[in-house]
């Protein structure tokens, strides 16, 4: 089995921080110069927190690509499970809240009943059909001209 990058830094740390803490017990021996083994135990930190910034810095670049490619197909989901009336709805709660803020209308929401448009839509359907149905034939025949005689 094979371990990821985030799973060998963790391992790496930790070998970091044991080496760090080593580092701090030598440096309690008799006859060991401290000055000079614990600039070097920060030396070991900082070369810890470059490779941490390195690998996850890499891995980061990777998962922000992800994130927007999936995030394009997430917001192309949404947008078909959206329906385009809810629109009115968001209008609708953005203007209550201006009101209890005291603030002006930006908008006037006019009532709306779904029977009253049904009939709206019914007439317009009727006109249209009467309409059709009013159109003069172009196939009728001509009358005939002046002078012309008649069979």
């Amino acid at each position: 089995m094979t371990n990821t990058a985030y799973e060998i830094l963790a391992m790496l740390e930790r070998h970091f921080e044991e080496s760090v803490t080593l580092l701090k017990q030598l440096t309690t021996c008799p006859g060991q110069r401290s000055d000079i083994l614990i600039p070097l135990s920060n030396e070991l930190r900082y070369v810890r927190a470059q490779i941490g910034y390195e690998v996850t810095e890499q891995a980061s670049d990777f998962e922000m690509e992800r994130a927007d490619h999936w995030g394009r197909i997430h917001r192309r989901f949404e947008e078909w499970l959206k329906d385009p009336d809810d629109i009115y709805l968001h209008v609708e709660e953005r203007e209550e809240q201006r009101k209890k803020k005291g603030l002006a209308p930006r908008v006037i929401i006019l009532p709306w009943s779904y029977e009253e448009e049904e009939k709206l839509l019914a007439a317009k359907r009727v006109e249209a059909r009467k309409k059709r149905k009013q159109k003069p034939k172009a196939t009728a025949s001509k009358p005939p001209e002046k002078g012309a005689k008649a069979p």
